[in-house]
């Protein structure tokens, strides 16, 4: 059977906790959307817009746990 693997698993896993690390600090800040005012939206605009986002913030921790699952499965 043919190995797949184009890297070894530390370079996967490292840049993979990369990626978690740029996704937290791009998206986390939309955690706080509700606190910021915003005048040009109403309210349900306002909440609307903080729903349809709020999925990007568990991008990072749900790319950090299966990060720390495919290093616990392939380490050496």
């Amino acid at each position: 059977m043919r190995d797949w693997r184009l890297f070894s698993p530390r370079v996967t896993t490292a840049i993979a906790g990369m990626g978690a690390v740029v996704l937290a600090a791009l998206w986390t800040p939309f955690v706080f959307w509700w606190a910021v005012p915003n005048a040009a939206m109403t309210e349900t605009g306002h909440l609307l817009v903080g729903f349809v986002y709020l999925p990007l913030v568990a991008w990072a921790p749900l790319l950090a746990t299966v990060t720390v699952d495919h290093h616990r499965r392939h380490r050496r």
